[in-house]
C-alpha cells in the first residue's frame, strides 16, 4: 500500500473511529501503524539508512500498543477498550505531532539550497528521534490502562511470543557473516537513496559501498539488548507495586546492554550522516528535482492530515 492509500485510510477511519466502528477499527489499526512509522521515519530512512542498525526502528517492538493484538488473544470487551483509548491517541498524533513532521521537511528543504553540512543533517536527525521519542512515551502511556486487564495467562503468551519472535531473529542476523552483512547494507542504503534521488552514478555507488564498509556491525548487540529488555518485561509485567511507573519508563535505558548498543548506533549514524552530505552535495540537477518533488508530496499529505 503506498503514502496515498495510507492518507486515504486515516481520514477515512478518523471519522469512522467516532462512531465506534468496529470494522473501521480492524482495518485502521495495523495500517495507521504503518503510516505514523512512515510519516515519522521516512526522513529517517533517508537520513540514516540503513534499519538494520537503526535504534530507533528496532525498539518498536518493545511497544505494547501495535503489537498488542498480534502478540495477546484480546476478548470482546478488550477489544473494545483498545478501540476507546486509540481515539484520543490519534487525536494527539494528529493534532500535535504531524506539524512537527512538517516543519522536519521544511527544515530538510532549506538545507537543499546550499552546500550541506554535518551540523545541519545533524539537526535533522535529532529532530526526528525527539518527535519519535515523544510518539514512544505517549504510546506507553496510552498501553498502561490496556496492560491492567490482562490477565497472567495473556501476559505469559506475550512474553513467550517476544522470546519466540528474538529467537527467530538472532538465528537470521547472526548467521550472516561480515561480507553479507556489508553487502546487505549497501544493498538497502542504495534503495533508500534511489528511492529519493532516482538512479546514482558510479562515484555515488562507490561512496556507498566505502560507508557500508565503515559501519559496525551491531546485530549481536541488538539481541542482547533486545533480550535483556524482555527480562525488564518480565518483572514489570507481575504487576507489583510501582510497575506501571517502571512500563512508563522502560524506554529509558541506561544500563550498560543499552549503553554500548548506544555507542555503537552513534557510529553507524555518523558513517550515514557524512554519505548523505557527500551524496547530496554530488548530486544531479535531475536527482535535486526529484528529491525536491518526494519531499513537497510528503508535505502535502502531512498538511491534508493536519486539515481534516
Amino acid at each position: 500500500m503506498n503514502l496515498i492509500s495510507h492518507v486515504s485510510l486515516f481520514y477515512y477511519c478518523d471519522q469512522r473511529f467516532k462512531h465506534k466502528s468496529k470494522v473501521c477499527f480492524i482495518k485502521f489499526v495495523l495500517p495507521m501503524k504503518l503510516l505514523i512509522k512512515k510519516l515519522l521515519l521516512f526522513s529517517l530512512i533517508f537520513l540514516v539508512g540503513c534499519s538494520s542498525t537503526t535504534f530507533v526502528y528496532n525498539r518498536i517492538d518493545f511497544l505494547l500498543p501495535w503489537y498488542l493484538e498480534s502478540y495477546v488473544d484480546l476478548n470482546r470487551e478488550q477489544k473494545q477498550d483498545l478501540k476507546e483509548l486509540l481515539i484520543p491517541f490519534f487525536k494527539w498524533h494528529r493534532e500535535e505531532e504531524l506539524p512537527s513532521y512538517v516543519a522536519i521537511i521544511e527544515d530538510l528543504e532549506l538545507t537543499l539550497d546550499s552546500s550541506l553540512a554535518f551540523e545541519s543533517i545533524s539537526e535533522i536527525t535529532n529532530d526526528v528521534e525527539e518527535s519519535w521519542f515523544r510518539l514512544e512515551d505517549r504510546m506507553l502511556l496510552w498501553a498502561i490502562p490496556m496492560t491492567r486487564d490482562l490477565s497472567e495467562k495473556q501476559i505469559d503468551g506475550f512474553i513467550q511470543t517476544m522470546e519466540t519472535k528474538t529467537e527467530q531473529r538472532e538465528n537470521e542476523y547472526l548467521s550472516r557473516n561480515l561480507l553479507t552483512y556489508q553487502n546487505d547494507n549497501y544493498k538497502r542504503l542504495r534503495k533508500n537513496l534511489r528511492r529519493f534521488m532516482g538512479g546514482l552514478n558510479k562515484d555515488q555507488l562507490d561512496l556507498i559501498a566505502t560507508a557500508s564498509k565503515k559501519m559496525i556491525r551491531v546485530d549481536s548487540q541488538w539481541i542482547d539488548n533486545r533480550k535483556a529488555l524482555i527480562e525488564k518485561l518480565k518483572v514489570i509485567l507481575k504487576r507489583g507495586d510501582g510497575w506501571e511507573l517502571a512500563l512508563e519508563n522502560i524506554t529509558h535505558r541506561d544500563d550498560l546492554v543499552a549503553q554500548n548498543y548506544r555507542k555503537t548506533y552513534a557510529h553507524n549514524i555518523s558513517v550515514n550522516q557524512n554519505l548523505l552530505i557527500e551524496i547530496l552535495n554530488s548530486r544531479t540537477d535531475k536527482q535535486d528535482l526529484k528529491l525536491r518533488t518526494q519531499l513537497s508530496r510528503y508535505k502535502t499529505d502531512i498538511n491534508n492530515l493536519i486539515k481534516q
